[in-house]
């Protein structure tokens, strides 16, 4: 009996010496990171404040988030701004550098009897004579800047081979870049078959400010070149707004149609509209519609520095604020684009003052990167916490092993 007796002490001796060098000795759990994301509810604008025009289609983009629509939302003729997609499309097939003039194509008689039909039509063209050498640039400054529906053509002959080849390629960039209510028949936007929402040429209207070579030539507006001529600046929008027009132009079935770049401050908005009655019309609605614009594109700050956007929590009970060292602002008409991402390190411990990781901010038009940090210090737990009972510290070995 007392060898019995004196086993089992010596093995609960055993086993209280190895549970209380497995609680000294056992893993302290990383701490957990909970994120706590800035409320965005000072972002956005009311459609009302900004007045779109009850008639025909019309919407609004800027910064991030989806086109504020007013109007019709259905899809409908877009007459000239076609010519845009055209341009779009062009460059992604054959890029250009800002500066930089492209291959040229010559002007052949078919060319110059395709510009007679078109002038007998009365619809906008550009003089072409037999013979002469277009750049690609100057061909696409006459199609948008000139709304020459001769040169559109010339344009994408010069390009895809054929009209054909063009139409195949604009409707996949179409679906590339998510114009999925948009429908492209011909480059110049004369058949009543080409059709778009608002919302969609809005968003045309934003990807033009993105693109370097087609941005710049809205605002330099050539209208003239060297060595073929001259054109009209027939997409340029009146009124002394200050909008730059990527194209203002009328068919029957379209009505006035017109696609803006905005200026706002060191920011762009893009402006559609469609199927307005007529030009004194389309000019009061832009009117109208830039002051309250200017003011729903005043930059909104999301973030101050100081702010506590996570939190670091402890197993055994400590916790401290991950703080935002730098303030992040942003422009946007709506929430919709805006992405929050955190990337947090591993820690078991930490001190005050300590970096943490990043919150990034990203929306279509800008990305801000903010360096976090701790509020207060984390220390390793005491013995109470590491003589838990004998199950508590297996679990802490057994996580630790994954």
């Amino acid at each position: 009996m007392r060898k019995t007796i004196s086993g089992m002490l010596a093995l609960a001796v055993v086993l209280v010496t190895v549970w209380a060098a497995g609680a000294l000795l056992s893993p302290v759990p990383v701490l957990e990171a909970v994120e706590q994301p800035p409320a965005l509810d000072a972002v956005g604008v009311d459609p009302a404040a900004l007045a779109l025009p009850a008639t025909g289609s019309s919407a609004v983009i800027a910064g991030s988030g989806d086109p504020v629509a007013g109007g019709e939302t259905t899809a409908r003729p877009i007459a000239g701004l076609a010519k845009v997609v055209l341009a779009h499309v062009v460059l992604d097939r054959a890029p250009l550098e800002v500066g930089s003039l492209g291959p040229t194509t010559a002007i052949d008689a078919d060319d110059v009897q395709r510009l007679r039909a078109l002038q007998a039509s009365s619809v906008r063209t550009v003089p072409v004579v037999a013979g002469q050498a277009w750049t690609q640039y100057d061909l696409l400054a006459a199609s948008i800047i000139g709304s020459g529906n001769n040169i559109a053509e010339v344009l994408a002959a010069s390009v895809f081979g054929t009209v054909d080849g063009y139409l195949i390629a604009a409707a996949e960039w179409l679906a590339e870049n998510g114009l999925d209510d948009t429908v492209i028949v011909d480059p110049t936007g004369i058949g009543s078959g080409n059709v778009a929402t608002a919302a969609d040429m809005a968003r045309l209207a934003q990807l033009t400010v993105a693109d370097p070579v087609l941005l710049d030539l809205l605002i330099s507006r050539p209208t003239a070149s060297a060595s073929v001529g001259s054109w009209s600046d027939n997409a340029a929008f009146p009124g002394g707004t200050g909008a730059l027009g990527a194209a203002t132009t009328y068919t029957d079935a379209a009505g006035v149609c017109t696609l803006l770049i905005v200026p706002v401050g060191e920011n762009y908005a893009g402006v559609a509209l469609l199927g307005q009655p007529d030009y004194p019309t389309a000019e009061a609605a832009v009117a109208g519609l830039l002051p309250g614009l200017a003011t729903a594109l005043q930059p909104v700050t999301i973030i101050e520095a100081g702010d506590a956007v996570g939190e670091l929590v402890a197993d055994w009970g400590q916790r401290t604020d991950l703080i935002a060292t730098e303030a992040v602002t942003i422009v946007a008409l709506d929430t919709t684009g805006v992405e929050l991402g955190y990337e947090l390190d591993e820690r078991r411990t930490a001190l005050r003052g300590t970096t943490i990781g990043r919150l990034t901010v990203t929306t279509p038009t800008s990305e801000q990167t903010v360096r976090l940090e701790t509020a207060t210090t984390i220390t390793e737990p005491g013995v109470a916490w590491r003589f838990a009972d004998p199950f508590t510290v297996l679990d802490r070995w057994l996580a630790e092993q994954g």
